[in-house]
């Protein structure tokens, strides 16, 4: 009798199925992950406005004069393959990805703490409910 070598059509069959199943799970999973990441950069691009905002307020103790442009404060950023839009109006530093980065919104605001010589960042927007915030 001879002996039978490899595998029969319904053993690869049944290791196509696991591999689809496995994929229809990581998949998902996966692109959820990369549009998170590329909403980092947002995140990260804010930091020197927070900073640029905080000197403003500590220059002329209003930060209604706190906008994109003035005071020391840069430009609003450029649209990158990440940023669809930025402002910053009266310290208020409102970002928008785009497509590619969740489409979410980030909204950092600033606040006077307990003791008024300090500003403490709130950050609100559709990125919190994804988690991709900070």
């Amino acid at each position: 009798m001879k002996q039978q070598h490899g595998f029969t059509l319904i053993e690869m069959m049944i290791v196509v199925a696991i591999i689809g199943l496995i994929a229809s799970f990581a998949f998902p999973a996966y692109h959820e992950h990369t549009m998170k990441v590329r909403f980092a950069e947002l995140n990260t691009l804010s930091s020197p406005y927070k900073t640029a905002v905080a000197l403003c307020y500590s220059e002329n103790n209003d930060l209604s004069v706190c906008d994109a442009g003035t005071h020391g404060i840069p430009a609003p950023a450029e649209p990158t393959d990440n940023l669809a839009g930025m402002t910053v109006i009266d310290g208020v530093i409102t970002m928008t990805g785009t497509e590619a980065a969740g489409g979410w919104t980030s909204v950092m605001a600033p606040a006077l703490s307990g003791s008024g010589s300090t500003l403490v960042w709130t950050q609100t927007g559709t990125c919190l409910e994804s988690g991709s915030c900070k």
